[in-house]
């Protein structure tokens, strides 16, 4: 079969974006521009053997995740190390990549941004050999507030903020123990974040210098943080200014090593990985080629 343009993978489920328009989106600036597409969506059964299957018999010159930071990730690790270049329809709850990436929400907006550029090189953040992350991952504190948020059974921005606040109330600090690349410590922290990327979905900034492209990642400590410093620091992290605060260290590095002294609760990318006492994470540089506007870096 002859090379299409775009397959595009819509999980149906994904955020409370409305969807009813989309194929009719897709239709409109696919023949716009004169390219080939097909589209098919996910269903929860064997999603990763019948989107391989699908690339291997339309052979794509590119796969649009139609979804939310979780779709994206499946799709980028069945895309690892291959010409197949991957691009973002956001339709989540969250959206942090396409945010990160200035993707539009906007349905006929994000199309655009698959037609008019060209795919660059992005790093990959690999998570115990087996798990990989594009954006932020963490132990502690947002791992627990992501638990709260798909046990309350809602979607949305809305939904986020409720889950925030129920978990402000529970937040505690953990011992763990770190290993970089020249150094190894001890830590007590509320959360530490293994991130490729500077910001959550929420537009919070916790990276600021961040690169996606260097073949580096950062370790972010966040210290226990008194309830009376969490406004300010909140604050901070809107305008990119809490590199500067006494509760968050960053690190810069290319591989690292986390022991849990109790087990914690890890999320990649938005996505529950159940509890853990070890995380070995690594950077792997430039695995997948990604569409997005021309001022990513």
């Amino acid at each position: 079969m002859s090379p299409i343009d775009y397959l595009f993978i819509v999980n149906p489920k994904s955020g409370n974006t409305d969807k009813s328009a989309l194929e009719s989106n897709i239709d409109s600036a696919c023949n716009a521009h004169n390219r080939k597409y097909t589209i098919l969506y996910t269903t929860g059964v064997n999603d990763p053997e019948k989107i391989k299957e699908k690339i291997s018999i339309s052979n794509p010159k590119t796969v649009v995740a139609c979804g939310g930071d979780g779709t994206i990730n499946l799709l980028a690790k069945l895309l690892l190390d291959t010409e197949v270049s991957l691009g973002i329809i956001p339709l989540g709850s969250a959206n942090g990549l396409a945010n990160e990436l200035d993707i539009p929400e906007n349905i006929e907006d994000s199309l655009l941004i698959l037609m008019e550029n060209t795919p660059q090189p992005m790093d990959v953040v690999v998570i115990n050999d087996e798990h990989i992350s594009l954006h932020l991952s963490d132990v502690g504190f947002n791992a627990n507030m992501i638990q709260d948020f798909e046990n309350n059974g809602e979607r949305g921005k809305l939904a986020y903020a409720k889950s925030f606040f129920n978990s402000l109330s529970e937040k505690e600090a953990t011992d763990f123990t770190v290993e970089l690349n020249d150094q190894s410590f001890e830590v007590t922290a509320e959360m530490i974040v293994f991130a490729n990327a500077s910001s959550y979905g929420t537009g919070a900034i916790i990276n600021p210098d961040s690169s996606m492209n260097d073949g580096f990642f950062e370790v972010i400590v966040f210290k226990p943080i008194p309830m009376g410093d969490l406004v300010s620091l909140t604050f901070s992290s809107f305008f990119g200014d809490i590199n500067n605060s006494d509760f968050v260290e960053i690190y810069k590095t290319n591989s690292a090593k986390i022991r849990c002294h109790t087990k914690e609760l890890l999320q990649i990318d938005g996505e529950l990985m159940g509890e853990v006492s070890e995380i070995k994470v690594e950077i792997k540089k430039a695995a997948i080629h990604i569409l997005a506007p021309s001022n990513f870096q």
